[in-house]
């Protein structure tokens, strides 16, 4: 009977053909789960591999960092989206080994080539709550730091917010540890999940994330008050601001006119493999 299940998954799969967000859905509501094993074998397998999408200078046009984002090529159905795969990482406590592995895969990928980049480029890592429960993290951040310091690399740390933060006092000392190894953090997706005012008390960030969906609005809308809002709470805290989701040079200007610290979207370039990365730095 097992058989025949797989069978008929397999041949609704084929069905769908690229659409494998949409296979997702269908087998999420299934009476077996074969995406989480299938997961699973895909962190164990490394088949998840860093992407970097860099960020730009407002001021000067140059590369001034790079974040690091997940991405997963199915050897059958192309690639999965980041939307589907990662929350699923973070409900079956998958995220924690994730990111481990992409860690060291940013390791292996810049360890050697870091001293093309910029000296002091930003190397974001996303992290979700269950990382700061993690022992080990630490010990992957700090071989990180320990194998760009020639480059004098800022390692940021960005809190996403599908999951609020309860600060406990082991969270506020992890934090705390964060901070007195160099570590910087950012509020990744600001203004759009859980964070709120208190996020800035707690986590004393450096950075600022602007969601696209606020920057979207400029060039769109003349109504830019809530971008305008958080350009203003932010700079009132001193706080850097990276505007994320910048596809035009009508927000590129924008954001630029506010004085922005720096931009980061499709206008400027997209996530690309670690190999398309180093020929842009080095062009």
């Amino acid at each position: 009977m097992m058989e025949n299940i797989l069978k008929k998954e397999h041949a609704i799969l084929t069905g769908m053909g690229s659409s494998w967000t949409r296979a997702l859905s269908w087998l999420k509501t299934s009476q077996i789960d074969p995406t989480l094993r299938t997961l699973k074998a895909a962190i164990a397998q490394r088949h998840i591999t860093p992407f970097y999408q860099p960020f730009i200078n407002a001021e000067t046009g140059q590369v001034a960092g790079i974040e690091v984002l997940a991405r997963w090529r199915h050897p059958i159905y192309g690639y999965v989206s980041p939307d589907v795969f990662i929350p699923m990482a973070e409900k079956h406590d998958l995220i924690v080994p994730l990111t481990h592995l992409l860690i060291q895969q940013v390791i292996a990928d810049l360890e050697h080539q870091i001293h093309l980049f910029p000296v002091g480029t930003y190397i974001c890592i996303n992290i979700s709550a269950q990382n700061c429960l993690d022992p080990n993290f630490e010990i992957d951040t700090c071989e990180l730091l320990q194998k760009f310091t020639a480059n004098q690399s800022h390692v940021v740390m960005e809190i996403t917010e599908r999951h609020p933060l309860h600060f406990t006092p082991q969270l506020s000392n992890w934090f705390a540890a964060l901070r007195r190894s160099n570590i910087s953090v950012a509020l990744d997706d600001f203004g759009t999940g859980y964070s709120n005012l208190s996020y800035i008390s707690a986590l004393n960030p450096e950075f600022i994330k602007i969601d696209k969906m606020f920057v979207s609005q400029i060039g769109v809308s003349d109504d830019t008050r809530l971008v305008d809002s958080l350009i203003t709470l932010a700079k009132n805290m001193h706080l850097k601001i990276i505007a994320e989701g910048v596809e035009t040079q009508a927000q590129a200007d924008y954001l630029r006119a506010k004085q922005i610290d720096f931009l980061q979207g499709f206008y400027f370039c997209k996530p690309m493999p670690v190999e398309a990365l180093l020929k842009m730095i080095v062009a």
